[in-house]
């Protein structure tokens, strides 16, 4: 039976997929350069080893992103979509092992990028390894894309308008699968409804503070305001309410405090927002006359982010600061057409044909039936779901609580079970 030799072959797969991973880790793909011109002929000669048709496409010579191509015996082609970029690794002296390293010790791989989400493609090329040498009932396509920490403007957003994507179905290998023990599936993604202040002020010698007006002290009195956004109650889709209540549980798992509980009850049916970056000043003695704060704010899937927009600005100008005025922020992800367009984020229903195959899938690789919940980040699903059209899913091999922080790191368990399902789902996908 093909399923049982896909189970055995991933089973064998442990020390390949650790080493891939590991592999993949040693190249630096951090933002703010966030580049993959190095990572994308690693995977072309993995590919090639094993005589594995793929394409690189770009738009930027400096992020290119590749595909795998494993053919099919049906017209109905399953795409997996992950990205191959990753976040900054902050401070080193924070890692107990060197960020880029990639050392693989215990049954884990350590290093930035393992858990988010080099781990899950390194499962998405073995996948393709196997399945190159079976006979598949549906055509797949591995996606390994670029700047999707920034919003896929050079990966996934732009293959999706450029309709490189094609396919029935897509799994996004992106989020927190629960492993073997929590299995879940993300029926989508939180979008962003990201937020600018900018102080406007005059500047005068830092001897006489009185003949100037401070950028920054406007600034200051202004962002407790934003914060108020965090109390505006989301108008969601009913659809989404079962979901939403199995979220909560899903994440309740991870929150050890009566105060962190309390942030997880409210995580979905309120905006969650946080002041990350603050700019200002020129020098310690010059009073500033300009100032910007960014907030990341996000809704949960089906808010409308125009409404979520006017009641920040009505927060802003309640503050009757003068000089202070709000901007858009730097979008995180992509956008949708026509009626999507102004609703954050992006969900599929746990009803559908696809949902209850991909549900299926999960069981048989883990033994226990999956929960349906939202992903708290964001994703490369936004684009495929919202541009290129296609019901996307998510199931990644992600550790839980280790995404961007120093000490990432992804265990070889997880990344066996992730070739399971990814190599597996074309066998139970019957449209």
């Amino acid at each position: 039976m093909s399923i049982s030799r896909i189970y055995s072959e991933a089973d064998k797969a442990g020390k390949e997929v650790a080493e891939l991973t590991s592999g993949l880790v040693k190249f630096n793909s951090a933002h703010p350069e966030g580049r993959t011109d190095e990572i994308v002929p690693y995977i072309a000669e993995y590919l090639n080893k094993y005589g594995i048709v793929h394409e690189v496409h770009a738009t930027d010579p400096k992020k290119p992103n590749i595909v795998a191509k494993i053919p099919g015996k049906s017209d109905h082609k399953v795409i997996w979509v992950g990205h191959i970029d990753v976040v900054p690794e902050g401070k080193s002296e924070a890692w107990k092992y060197p960020a880029y390293d990639g050392v693989i010790k215990g049954g884990v791989v350590h290093g930035r990028g393992s858990s988010d989400m080099k781990g899950s493609c390194a499962a998405a090329m073995v996948s393709a390894r196997i399945l190159s040498k079976m006979r598949v009932p549906n055509p797949v396509e591995f996606w390994f894309t670029s700047d999707e920490e920034i919003g896929g403007g050079a990966g996934a957003k732009w293959l999706a308008e450029s309709g490189r994507f094609k396919g029935e179905v897509c799994i996004i290998g992106d989020g927190n699968g629960g492993g073997a023990e929590n299995p879940s599936i993300d029926l989508g993604c939180k979008g962003g409804a990201q937020t600018r202040l900018i102080a406007k002020g005059k500047t005068a010698h830092g001897s006489t503070p009185f003949l100037g007006d401070n950028a920054i002290t406007k600034l200051i009195k202004v962002i407790p305001e934003v914060y108020k956004i965090g109390n505006y109650k989301l108008d969601l889709p009913e659809d989404l309410n079962k979901p939403i209540r199995d979220s909560v549980k899903f994440y309740m798992g991870e929150a050890k405090t009566p105060e962190l509980q309390k942030v997880v009850r409210r995580m979905f049916n309120y905006p969650s927002v946080t002041c990350n970056i603050i700019n200002g000043g020129v020098k310690i003695n010059v009073v500033p006359d300009y100032a910007e704060a960014e907030f990341d704010i996000r809704l949960t899937p089906g808010a409308s982010v125009s409404d979520v927009r006017k009641e920040i600005d009505r927060l802003v100008k309640a503050a009757n600061v003068l000089g202070v005025e709000v901007a858009s922020g730097r979008e995180t992800h992509a956008s949708g057409r026509g009626k999507l367009g102004d609703k954050a984020g992006f969900y599929e229903s746990p009803d559908t044909v696809f949902a209850k195959q991909f549900a299926k899938a999960i069981k048989k690789a883990t033994g226990k039936r999956p929960g349906m919940k939202i992903l708290a980040g964001g994703t490369d699903g936004i684009s495929t779901s919202k541009i290129a059209g296609i019901p996307s899913l998510g199931y990644g091999t992600s550790i839980s609580g280790v995404a961007h922080q120093p000490n990432e790191y992804i265990t070889v368990e997880n990344l066996v079970l992730g070739i399971k399902v990814y190599a597996g789902f074309p066998y139970f996908y019957k449209p």
